[in-house]
């Protein structure tokens, strides 16, 4: 359980949200101390093969989401359409364990959260998120978010009641201005904005000035302790985590970038999970995270699941993301199967990437 001072402020319904949230990474924690990496039989709605522990991990969170009375629906990697829930207040969509592929090797995995207000984040941007929350399980087990600033909690009660509407209106064919927006991307080469729109690396929802960004660590006793609040990415770095890498034989604009990395020394910190790779980045204050594409390495990680609750930590700890085209969080949500190419981190090096990223 979360301690209450933490979620002090909070609407109650958020707060409830964001202590389930703890709750089930603490038990996911202890499953993953003894599971095995065995493959299931079966694959995921969008192809993918499971391993047992993906198919067990999931079904705890949509057990443990299904018993707190502030969600009303919950999608997952695995199991992408929203499934309605007995709560009312926020949709939870999930991946339930990124980077499961590399628990063989006893990599650091983890697990995502984007938490919306309302009910399908369909037809929406990920500025549009209430919150968004990451785990990520290695020697420690720790749990980052952003949620609204104390400030800014006591504006966003209605503020989220109208984001629900509008996205309830859009899914049963209304004119809002989101469901009217050019679509985002299915094939992950690029990504639409609609509204108003930040810069081609930072959303208009300006999230640092709205939400801020916490670090908590899983003690013994299944408590979590605050190791830092106000967390805050510096705009220039020297550590890179290259993604996608292959995309670099037929993109020239990534192959150039990374030699120009390599020749100025930069430091390498890739393991091949977006979450690790994305946590260093919170950990050390600095550094990006970039997820360039091709023709024959097509952009692969959802839109939903991924790019944009990963995109809202971030920027809300005042770092930038970009599909190349715009910030990740200014992309309208078509299906759950879309896919995005992503950049994140530190702003000087996501602005530095924008060729690589607009190069397929």
């Amino acid at each position: 359980m979360m301690d209450a001072q933490h979620l002090k402020h909070l609407k109650p319904e958020l707060a409830a949200v964001l202590n389930c949230i703890a709750s089930v990474v603490s038990e996911i924690s202890t499953v993953l101390r003894s599971a095995g990496s065995g493959y299931s039989g079966t694959s995921n709605a969008f192809g993918d093969n499971q391993l047992d522990v993906d198919v067990q991990v999931d079904r705890l969170i949509f057990e443990r989401l299904a018993s707190c009375s502030a969600v009303q629906g919950a999608g997952s990697e695995e199991q992408p359409e929203i499934k309605a829930l007995p709560g009312q207040g926020y949709t939870v969509v999930f991946d339930p364990l990124d980077g499961s592929s590399i628990m063989g090797a006893n990599f650091a995995v983890g697990t995502i959260f984007g938490v919306w207000p309302g009910g399908t984040p369909v037809g929406r941007q990920g500025r549009d998120q209430a919150a968004a929350a990451y785990a990520v399980y290695g020697p420690q087990t720790i749990l980052v978010w952003a949620r609204p600033r104390a400030e800014a909690a006591a504006q966003a009660s209605g503020a989220e009641a109208a984001a629900g509407t509008e996205a309830h209106a859009a899914a049963n064919g209304g004119s809002d201005a989101a469901a009217e927006a050019p679509a985002a991307s299915t094939s992950g080469n690029g990504g639409s904005s609609g509204g108003a729109t930040g810069s081609l690396c930072c959303s208009a929802a300006r999230l640092a000035d709205s939400h801020e960004v916490q670090e908590f660590l899983l003690q013994a006793d299944g408590s979590w302790r605050l190791l830092r609040s106000g967390v805050h990415i510096q705009p220039v770095s020297r550590t890179y985590a290259p993604a996608n890498m292959r995309a670099a034989a037929q993109n020239a604009e990534y192959a150039a970038l990374l030699q120009k990395w390599i020749e100025e020394a930069f430091t390498l910190r890739y393991t091949g999970g977006m979450v690790p790779d994305v946590h260093h980045t919170i950990a050390k204050g600095s550094g990006v995270f970039c997820n360039p594409c091709s023709e024959k390495a097509p952009a692969k990680l959802r839109l939903l699941f991924e790019c944009a609750p990963l995109a809202f930590v971030i920027e809300a700890a005042g770092g930038s993301s970009t599909t190349g085209q715009c910030s990740v969080l200014d992309v309208v949500v078509r299906t759950p199967n879309d896919r995005s190419k992503i950049c994140l981190g530190s702003s000087q090096l996501v602005e530095e990437s924008l060729p690589a990223m607009q190069a397929a």
